[in-house]
């Protein structure tokens, strides 16, 4: 099993038997191509002490994917991530996904529901096998109460190419802004057939294209992720179109699938 450029640590390939490190190579297993920040800032330390890696083991090879911390034992993130998933690492508590700490997970769960065609009930959970310790790089995102109106800032972070035409990996954790769209300029842009639970967003800034462009991964969307962060969505899809073409992408709504999340993990 190889997997792509700069992901990989000395905790990962202990913990998963048979994985080589192949950094910058065409051949991989890691499902779709990596999660995108386009035209993105890096993240200094401590300022997603939410946000996780997760290399998800399936059949098919090794996904990495991203989340965000809700307990200290359970991280929320996409069903496109954890379907087929077998078991996985979490990587905490640094920009730096070769300085992570590595936690193994056994438990993980997809909706019932999910459609992958039409992203439908896009929202899946893994379980820590060890409890993670908190501090100022490694805490819990609230979520949020109330479905998210349409014209606000969010701030999407992951780790990933951040550009177009690269194929490789960023080596620190960045970050981006956009703002929600109202449902009907969501339908209007990709079809009355948009699920429910999906907000839309696109750049906040006329200037440059923006966008949080994900092969098939994940990154939580939050609110004032400066002062006081909730979480309000996660990373579902993006236009084929591309990643800096100005095209909006979709987000899969926290609030709506809140009795599910508490079903589960009672969170």
């Amino acid at each position: 099993m190889v997997v792509y450029c700069g992901i990989c640590n000395s905790a990962i390939t202990s913990a998963v038997p048979g994985i080589k490190c192949n950094y910058c190579t065409n051949h991989f297993h890691i499902k779709g191509v990596g999660h995108r920040i386009i035209n993105g800032d890096p993240a200094i330390k401590g300022q997603f002490p939410w946000q996780v890696g997760l290399y998800v083991t399936t059949e098919d090879g090794l996904w990495f994917c991203g989340g965000s911390i809700i307990s200290e034992e359970w991280i929320l993130t996409a069903a496109h991530c954890t379907r087929g998933g077998m078991s996985a690492q979490v990587a905490s508590g640094s920009i730096h996904l070769d300085l992570a700490t590595i936690t193994n997970a056994s438990t993980i769960i997809t909706h019932e529901d999910y459609r992958p065609e039409s992203t439908a009930n896009d929202i899946g959970l893994v379980q820590l096998d060890t409890p993670l310790k908190f501090d100022e790089n490694t805490a819990v995102i609230s979520l949020d109460k109330e479905e998210v109106a349409a014209d606000v800032p969010i701030t999407i972070s992951g780790w990933g190419h951040t550009h177009n035409g690269t194929t490789e990996l960023s080596e620190v954790l960045n970050y981006v802004q956009l703002v929600t769209l109202s449902d009907s300029d969501c339908k209007g842009y990709f079809g009355d057939l948009t699920p429910p639970e999906i907000v839309c967003a696109n750049s906040a800034t006329s200037e440059v294209n923006k966008s949080s462009y994900v092969g098939g991964q994940w990154g939580a969307a939050v609110v004032d992720a400066a002062a006081n962060p909730v979480q309000v969505a996660m990373v579902s899809f993006i236009s084929f179109v591309g990643c800096e073409a100005g095209t909006l992408s979709g987000y899969t709504k926290t609030t709506y699938f809140r009795d599910w999340i508490r079903s589960k993990s009672g969170i």
